[in-house]
Order: C-alpha cells, then structure tokens, then sequence
C-alpha cells in the first residue's frame, strides 16, 4: 500500500455556528484551530465579521444578517454537503432572527445521526449582554422541545435565567437541574460550566438521571473565548465516548491548562496590562502556544457524583 495513504488520519466533519474576530481567538476562532488539532474538518458559518474582541475597548465589523446566514447554510444543502457532519455546534447566534434561522431552518436538518452540542450565549455575571430579545426567545424554543440536543452548556447565570432558579447551594441546584430536564425534555445532557457555591467554582454535568461536579482551579484573571474552547473540546470528547462525565473531565482538564499558560505568558509581557475588576483581562487566548497542550493524551480525571 501506499506509504502516504498508510498515515492518513481518520477526520470527522463538523459545521460550527458562532462569531468570527478578524485579530484574536474567540467564537468560531477559538473552535476550529484546536478543533483541526484534533482530526476535524470544521465549516463555519460566522454570525459575525468583526475586527477583534470587544473586550479591547474599540472594534469595527457587524453582525451578519439573518438573510445571509440562510443563503449559506441553503449552499450547503443544495451541494448536499450536510450528509457528511458528524457533528453541529452553536455558539453566539447574535441576534434574534439568526437565532429564528437556527431553529427553523438549520436545526431540523441535524435531526438524525449527528451529536448537537449549543451554548445558549445570553450573559454572565448576573446581567445580560445579548439583545435583550434572545433570552425569552431562547426559551421558549427549547421549551418546544422539537430538536433533539446532545449537549446544553450554559454558564451558572444562563441556567438561572432558563429555569428560574437562583444558584447558591447544592440545593438549589438540584432544584434547577430537576426544572430544566422537566422543560427541556428534548436536551439529553447538561453541563453548567461556572458555578459558585460557598466560594468555590464548580463545572456540573448531568443527564437527569445522575449529576456530578469537578471543582474549577480559579485564576486570577478573565478570559474572553474560554467558553468557545471548552464547546469544541467537549463536542470532540463527547463524540469519542459518548459518555458526558469522562468527556467533561478532559475538557475541563486541558481547558485548565490553556487558561494557566495563557495567564502565564500575559503577565509576564512588557506591554501594559488590562485590569478589569482589579483583575488582569486576557482577551486572546494563547492556543498557538497551547498546542501541545490541547493534542496531549489526557488521563481520565476522578469524577465527584452527588
């Protein structure tokens, strides 16, 4: 046989719907490049054109129009390139009607073989920051629970406001985990990524029948494109085992590590730091120089059931 064909890497597809930086790593910029490090061939459609992170004071670009986002996903269809995604990942939709384009148009055509894992983007640290239309619209979609949904990851605050439960305690999170799989029927696993109990940051996961946690090491820092790192490390690990806690354990695992030398190589530059909150800001995440880290063999990680 042929030598070269011998070390062909077996690939996956996946089409990945999130946001677009021209200068940085967040949205699909920070799906596709450890994505492609780990055997995927990613599509993306961009629900945004912008020129970096907001997170840098300035920006230039737009949202992209709810029109033209249809008109791409309808190419694809028409090529009948959709039969060959293993996955669909959805991250910031940007506005009302992309968000009336996903379920009404892109959704029902991943209704089959293929594993769909959406972060519902609508805010952090208890306020809001998408247009304020998104939330109720948001639930009330899933809430028809007609599309099958693999994997929801909404931070601690998203899942407050899809259940209506505030999340201090452990109790209080059994309560909101046992409203969400009663409302969102449809949603097969839930992982909760940031939340804060008696000081401590914890990333749940849960399938309604079982719940379990891994503690957070917390860095004193913020990170812009994080949650879009841990949705495409998590759509690949979820793809391999099927199994949301062992899949959670590495995702949370490398995400960590990116996070800790990111961290590491900001406050270390001559250049002058952003501190927001007194806390220095990091909006471009370092995956270029995480490369080792997000391709390594992770060992399964102990996991705490409740």
């Amino acid at each position: 046989m042929n030598r070269t064909l011998e070390d062909i890497v077996p690939t996956r597809n996946v089409l990945s719907i999130s946001s677009h930086v021209v200068h940085g790593h967040v949205g699909n910029d920070s799906i596709q490049f450890p994505l492609n490090l780990r055997n995927w061939n990613v599509d993306t459609i961009n629900t945004t054109n912008l020129s970096n992170h907001a997170g840098h004071g300035k920006l230039k670009g737009s949202k992209t129009d709810s029109n033209t986002i249809s008109d791409i996903f309808q190419g694809l269809k028409d090529q009948t390139m959709l039969k060959d995604y293993d996955a669909l990942i959805v991250g910031y939709v940007a506005s009302e009607s992309n968000l009336d384009v996903l379920w009404n148009e892109i959704l029902p055509a991943f209704n089959g073989k293929e594993i769909v894992v959406m972060d519902p983007i609508l805010g952090d640290n208890g306020r809001v920051y998408v247009d304020p239309k998104i939330p109720a619209r948001y639930e009330h979609f899933l809430s028809l629970n007609k599309y099958k949904i693999d994997v929801l990851t909404p931070n601690g605050f998203e899942m407050e406001q899809l259940t209506g439960v505030k999340i201090a305690s452990w109790d209080s999170l059994s309560k909101s985990l046992d409203i969400f799989f009663k409302k969102y029927s449809s949603i097969r696993n839930v992982v909760v990524t940031s939340v804060d109990i008696s000081g401590s940051l914890y990333c749940i996961g849960s399938d309604a029948k079982s719940t379990f946690y891994y503690k957070v090491d917390e860095i004193d820092a913020l990170f812009s494109g994080s949650g879009d790192l841990f949705l495409g490390l998590l759509t690949d690990e979820y793809f391999n085992t099927r199994k949301l806690s062992d899949a959670l354990g590495k995702t949370v695992s490398v995400v960590e590590s990116v996070l800790k030398l990111s961290y590491a190589i900001v406050s270390n530059e001559s250049k002058t730091q952003k501190l927001v909150n007194g806390k220095l800001y990091i909006p471009d995440l370092k995956l270029i120089e995480s490369r080792k880290l997000i391709t390594s063999k992770v060992e399964d990680i102990s996991v705490n059931f409740i």
